[in-house]
C-alpha cells in the first residue's frame, strides 16, 4: 500500500477515492454562480426530450428517445465531473439515438430487428442522402414544408457527429480538446455545452419532420413551446403554428 493510501485502504479504494475527489473538486467548479446560465440552457434539452416522450406514448421507437434522454443526463454528469471524453461521447450516442428512432419510426422491421438486438446503428443509413431522415424523400412523405430547410440541419448532424467520433476513437483530437488531467477545464467544459446546444437544434428539428404533422391537436399544443423555442426562427414552423410570415 503507497505511504500516501488513507489508512486501511487497498490501493485500487486508494485510487479510485482520489479519482472521484478530483470529481467532486470539478463538479463544484463546474456548478459555479457564473455557469448557471449554460447548465441550465444545457439541462432544458433533457426537459425537451421527456415532454416529446410524453406525447409519443404508445409509439414503439419512443424507446430510443427515453434512452437518449438517461444518456443525455449522464453526458451532462460526466461534463460537470470533468470526466469530458465520456461527456462527449455520450452527445454522440444521443445524437445516434434520436436520429435512429426518426430513421426506424418509418421502417418497422428494422425497428423490431434492433429492439430484439437483430441489428446495429447504421449512422450512414440515417443520414443518406436520396432516403435519410434529412433527404428530400422522407421530408416530402412527413413535413415537405421543411425540404429547403434539411440540408442544413443534415450539414450540422454530420459535422457534429464527426466531431465527437474523436472522442470514440481514440484519434489525436483537433476540433475537442480534450485535457490529460481529470481537473476541470473551462475551455472544454463550454465546447460541450456548445455542442449540447447544437444537439438540442438538431434533435427538436428531425422530431419535428417526422411527427409534427401527424400528431392530434392536443400533441401539437403540447409541443408547441418546445419547437417553437428552438425552430421558431424557421418561417415554415412558426408559421405552422399561426406566427407570423415574413414572406
Amino acid at each position: 500500500m503507497s505511504k500516501n493510501s488513507p489508512a486501511g485502504s487497498t490501493p485500487v479504494q486508494a485510487k479510485v477515492q482520489g479519482l472521484h475527489a478530483s470529481c467532486s473538486k470539478t463538479l463544484l467548479a463546474s456548478l459555479a454562480a457564473e455557469h448557471n446560465a449554460k447548465n441550465a440552457a444545457s439541462f432544458g434539452f433533457a426537459a425537451d426530450l421527456d415532454i416529446w416522450n410524453q406525447h409519443l406514448n404508445g409509439r414503439k421507437e419512443r424507446v430510443l428517445y427515453e434512452f437518449a434522454s438517461r444518456e443525455y443526463l449522464l453526458s451532462l454528469l460526466s461534463n460537470c465531473q470533468g470526466q469530458y471524453r465520456n461527456a462527449f461521447k455520450g452527445l454522440r450516442l444521443v445524437l445516434e439515438l434520436v436520429l435512429q428512432g426518426a430513421h426506424l419510426s418509418t421502417r418497422l422491421v428494422t425497428l423490431n430487428e434492433w429492439l430484439g438486438n437483430e441489428s446495429d446503428t447504421n449512422w450512414n443509413a440515417i443520414v443518406d442522402q436520396e432516403t435519410g431522415i434529412f433527404s428530400r424523400k422522407f421530408c416530402r412523405a412527413f413535413f415537405p414544408e421543411a425540404i429547403d430547410e434539411a440540408p442544413t440541419f443534415a450539414s450540422l448532424a454530420t459535422t457534429l457527429y464527426r466531431e465527437m467520433s474523436e472522442c470514440i476513437h481514440g484519434n489525436i483530437p483537433k476540433r475537442i480538446p480534450l485535457p490529460d488531467e481529470l481537473a476541470f477545464h473551462e475551455a472544454t467544459f463550454l465546447l460541450w455545452h456548445d455542442k449540447a446546444q447544437a444537439l438540442r437544434l438538431i434533435a427538436n428539428f428531425a422530431l419535428t419532420i417526422r411527427y409534427l404533422v401527424e400528431l392530434d391537436e392536443e400533441q401539437k399544443r403540447g409541443l408547441e413551446p418546445v419547437i417553437m423555442d428552438q425552430l421558431g426562427h424557421i418561417e415554415v414552423v412558426r408559421t405552422f403554428f399561426g406566427g407570423p410570415s415574413t414572406k
